[in-house]
């Protein structure tokens, strides 16, 4: 006798894990943590995918998906569970495990995990609680959204003697980081250039040529360390041999906090 196989799909497509919902952490909790135990790790919170769950000081899964309800009998029984209220888990440590509980106990690692759903037992003997969890958000996404956070851009006039003090830069605010400035030359000179500091006078760019009319002159550095604005703001001082003859209309590109 022989037999056909057939593929379930065209492209043998399969979903083995959905590794957005499913983040790597590490287990610090002072012992072994079971299979589907729920755990806040990492600022996570979730039950444990790894077979056989996670030895003390190593790594695995764990599932933060939200799109589901989660039936546990990890609870602390001698609390009272409402439906539509909040629930949180109180973590645990070297000893036991950790439990949901009907309110915020006000110390050691908690967290606020979803709304209860289900409920089973009695007030003061609960067996299980049955909830939504909340959505969370793994922080490599997050640093991809910050990364796609919409920059600003910020047009200041430099059409009179600025002479050899630093002048503030009105419109930026404490926290914006400046990501690009560039300087378009609006008169002939010999040797003028611009820069932009902050308010402590310390150079976010180096000084950007302002000789020749028409020149166009991008900044070749931007300091991190003084990027992200202190209260203060930031400045432009001209400089050079020219720098009381310096005009130019400075575009400064930058994140806003």
């Amino acid at each position: 006798m022989s037999f056909t196989t057939y593929e379930t799909n065209a492209n043998n497509f399969s979903e083995v894990t959905e590794s957005d919902k499913q983040p790597l952490v590490t287990n610090n909790l002072g012992r072994d943590a079971d299979e589907l135990e729920l755990v806040y790790l990492d600022g996570y919170f979730g039950e444990i995918k790894e077979a056989g769950g996670i030895a003390d000081t190593e790594t695995g899964r764990i599932n933060i998906n939200s799109d589901r309800t989660i039936r546990t009998e990890q609870v602390e029984a001698t609390d009272t569970f409402t439906v539509g209220a909040e629930l949180w888990f109180h973590a645990g440590g070297s000893g036991a495990a950790g439990k949901l509980v009907d309110a915020d106990p006000g110390s050691g690692t908690r967290v606020s995990v979803g709304i209860i759903t289900e409920e089973e037992g009695t007030g003061g003997a609960q067996t299980s609680v049955t909830f939504r969890p909340y959505v969370q958000v793994q922080a490599s996404i997050t640093a991809i959204a910050t990364l796609q956070a919409e920059p600003r851009l910020l047009v200041v006039e430099v059409a009179s003697d600025y002479g050899t003090a630093a002048v503030a830069v009105a419109g930026l605010a404490e926290g914006d980081k400046i990501i690009g400035v560039k300087s378009n030359c609006n008169v002939m000179n010999t040797a003028g250039t611009i820069q932009l500091l902050d308010g402590a006078a310390a150079a976010i760019t180096d000084a950007m040529q302002q000789a020749a009319d028409k020149e166009v002159a991008y900044a070749a550095t931007i300091d991190k360390t003084y990027s992200t604005l202190p209260a203060s703001g930031a400045t432009l001082l001209a400089g050079g041999t020219d720098e009381t003859l310096t005009r130019c209309t400075v575009v400064i590109e930058y994140i806003p906090a």
